[in-house]
């Protein structure tokens, strides 16, 4: 009968432990891994929004978010709309569309400003600056500035079509701290104070305080909506309650008087800018119904919830965070 050598069987006892300890830390190594990917990566690649075949994912969302004042639920009917844009404009009857070299002009004449003109050393320090603060690629970048001329073009296309004649209100208004300052003008106003007087008092906007809070005249079309419903709401002379107008999340506070009303009067120019802006938003409405439009969230059987919004405000804030470290290093 063989019985097994003990160095063998102790060469063999270490050969397995060592085995299932590589078996462990390979395990481990899985595992992390398939964590760190999860909780770093996988939410990145995400799909926040579709329009039919095209896709955003997180990554691009928040880039978007960074650079803008809008706030999430508004980027993503930004984007959506701008997708609308980039597949109708080109297509009867608009036929709009926009060349490489339409392009380098606009990105020139984003970069000069206000100034006459601009060197080449000059424009690329701008382009490299444009990429490095909103980290986008020059892809990306130059994808945007498309979309920007397209809806320029797009919203004089439907401004040719607008009315320039339509009903009119005269708005006077204050901007103002709070809901408390608010209803003391409206209450003052209503005792027989000018609305003048009280724009000088109360105003925010050292403008208005001056001029006595005259804004002038504008069509409904022209007007956000919760100002436009106040406004032709109004009597001639009567004061509104506190009104919360621009987007969301940055509203201001406001008391509007409408001083005159004409039932048809030409637009102003000033004025025809913004009928033309709604007239873009409007033929964004009429666009939904044409294609297969989702928003996702994390957990993409929800959608996107509060539990995804709330971890996207944390991102931003984490990049801006980022950002500031940056710049502090570059200019130390």
């Amino acid at each position: 009968m063989s019985s097994e050598n003990p160095k063998s069987a102790q060469t063999s006892k270490t050969r397995t432990t060592l085995i299932v300890s590589a078996i462990v830390v390979v395990l481990i190594g899985v595992i992390a891994g398939i964590a760190i990917y999860r909780n770093r990566i996988a939410p990145f690649k995400a799909v926040i929004v579709s329009v039919d075949d095209k896709k955003f994912d997180m990554r691009y969302f928040l880039k978007r978010l960074a650079i803008s004042e809008e706030n999430s639920f508004a980027m993503l009917s930004t984007l959506t709309q701008e997708e609308f844009l980039r597949r109708k404009a080109p297509e009867p009857p608009y036929n709009i569309t926009v060349t490489e070299g339409d392009i380098d002009q606009f990105a020139r004449d984003l970069a000069k400003g206000t100034a006459e003109t601009i060197d080449e050393r000059e424009f690329r320090e701008w382009y490299r600056q444009q990429l490095n603060e909103s980290r986008f690629s020059d892809a990306e970048f130059r994808d945007l500035l498309k979309t920007s001329l397209l809806a320029e073009r797009m919203t004089e296309y439907l401004g040719e079509n607008a009315s320039r004649v339509a009903e009119q209100v005269f708005i006077n208004m204050i901007p103002v701290e709070d809901y408390d300052a608010a209803y003391a003008i409206k209450q003052k106003y209503e005792k027989g104070q000018s609305f003048a007087d009280l724009a000088a008092e109360y105003s925010t906007d050292p403008r208005l305080a001056e001029n006595g809070g005259k804004v002038g005249w504008f069509p409904e079309a022209a007007l956000d909506i919760p100002l436009s419903y106040t406004a032709f709401d109004l009597e001639v002379g009567e004061c509104s309650d506190p009104v919360e107008i621009g987007p969301m999340g940055n509203e201001t506070i406001v008391v509007i008087m409408v001083s005159e009303k004409d039932p048809e009067r030409e637009i102003e120019e000033n004025a025809m800018q913004a009928v033309k802006a709604s007239a873009l938003e409007e033929w964004y409405k009429t666009l939904y119904d044409d294609y297969d439009v989702e928003f996702y969230g994390l957990d993409s059987s929800r959608g996107y919830d509060s539990e995804t919004d709330a971890w996207v405000n944390w991102q931003l804030m984490r990049m801006k965070r980022d950002q500031e470290k940056d710049t502090e290093q570059a200019t130390s």
